[in-house]
């Protein structure tokens, strides 16, 4: 059980997994553009139910198709989470998947009344 807690403890503690630049102080400001843009398009695309959280810790597509600008976002902040996943993972000595679901768990629980998110059963629900 400690193990379990020191692992949510730390992935609770990240708050770039919202957008936040809280890990990543010595980015450049292209890259911290970048950044702001792919989670604002995201935040817009979540908003229009186009976009949700899922349990996995990942960005889900909630329509089968959106367009290139909500795809290229979405890959891009999936590709991050997966990176600090894997740090963290690696910190800890856990699987990856152990800190990412711990992570989707805390995202789906922070996602807004209406916004779309995907639990253990696979099906789309709006919160």
């Amino acid at each position: 059980m400690k193990f379990a807690t020191k692992i949510f403890s730390t992935v609770l503690s990240v708050s770039l997994l919202m957008g936040s630049m809280a890990l990543f102080p010595v980015l450049s400001e292209t890259a911290f553009a970048q950044m702001s843009s792919a989670k604002s398009i995201v935040d817009l695309a979540k908003s229009k139910g186009l976009v949700g959280e899922r349990i996995d810790g990942y960005l889900g597509l909630v329509m089968g198709s959106v367009s290139p600008d909500v795809q290229s976002a979405v890959n891009e902040i999936n590709i991050r989470r997966k990176t600090l996943y894997t740090k963290l993972a690696r910190e800890q000595g856990v699987e990856i998947a152990i800190v990412a679901k711990l992570t989707g768990e805390k995202l789906i629980a922070k996602a807004k009344p209406g916004e779309k998110i995907m639990g253990n059963d696979g099906i789309w629900h709006t919160k």
